[in-house]
């Protein structure tokens, strides 16, 4: 019997455009994906993928846009600077408003419970509502009431995804992180944007860092060349990085995949 593999992908912001290229090159290398499990942008390109969403198309459309477009601020300022009504209508559409038991690929994602501290996995109901509220980044989008619950982005204490899968009966996890990971950054001339930025990733990482050994193989695409959470002009070179990595790493997938 083959084994069962679980891709988990991982929370980044625009980053996280990287997994639209891992998920190329694995298709294009034949590799199968029995169940997808995301955090925030990781949610998103993992939920859309799900449904059966042509990653070609889907390029296309990201490289083509400006994602400040779809972004609308709040007012108040209460909860967070944005509303994510806007993203969540094009996640609804990219997911033609289908619900976790209509995925092609069982899919699953992670958010916050910011009132009792702790993560929940999300994997019944609309995927556009659950991952909505799994991209909620503290104090830019809004939280999502859900279920009762006050929901915020699941990269808060989980960036990669990893354990779900397992829990779900997965043998072979593949794991891609595109946060930051250690490495040392001028800051000098950072503005206060950017250092909350810098400030998030590096609680990520504390977090992260001792949590990598729960996937069998996790994919690292070198994409810290995207500073801003919302750009897409350097989408087409962060996709091409996740192909790369991904190309890289197919001998050692398959070895996984195949051993007894």
């Amino acid at each position: 019997m083959r084994k069962k593999v679980g891709l988990a992908l991982g929370a980044g912001s625009a980053k996280g455009f990287a997994h639209i290229g891992v998920l190329q090159a694995l298709e294009e290398a034949g590799i199968p994906i029995d169940m997808i499990s995301g955090s925030s942008m990781g949610a998103i390109i993992g939920g859309i993928y799900s449904v059966g969403t042509d990653l070609d198309m889907l390029q296309r459309f990201i490289t083509s846009i400006k994602l400040y477009d779809y972004l609308d601020v709040k007012l108040p300022l209460t909860g967070g600077l944005l509303k994510g009504e806007r993203l969540q209508e094009l996640v609804r559409v990219f997911t033609h408003n289908k619900t976790f038991a209509e995925t092609k690929i069982p899919f699953c994602c992670v958010v916050v419970d910011a009132e009792a501290g702790k993560l929940d996995v999300l994997e019944e109901g609309p995927l556009h509502e659950s991952i909505r509220a799994s991209m909620s980044m503290p104090g830019f989008f809004e939280p999502v009431k859900l279920n009762g619950k006050t929901y915020i982005d699941g990269g808060v204490l989980e960036r990669v995804p990893c354990k779900t899968l397992r829990d779900h009966g997965m043998d072979v996890i593949i794991g891609v992180d595109v946060g930051y990971h250690g490495d040392m950054k001028d800051v000098s001339d950072y503005g206060a944007y950017s250092m909350l930025n810098h400030t998030i990733s590096l609680m990520q990482w504390e977090l992260t860092k001792y949590r990598r050994e729960e996937a069998d193989i996790m994919l690292v695409p070198e994409v810290l060349f995207v500073n801003g959470r919302f750009q897409t002009d350097q989408a087409s070179a962060t996709i091409d990085e996740g192909r790369r990595v991904t190309i890289e790493a197919l001998p050692a997938i398959k070895r996984l995949i195949e051993e007894a």
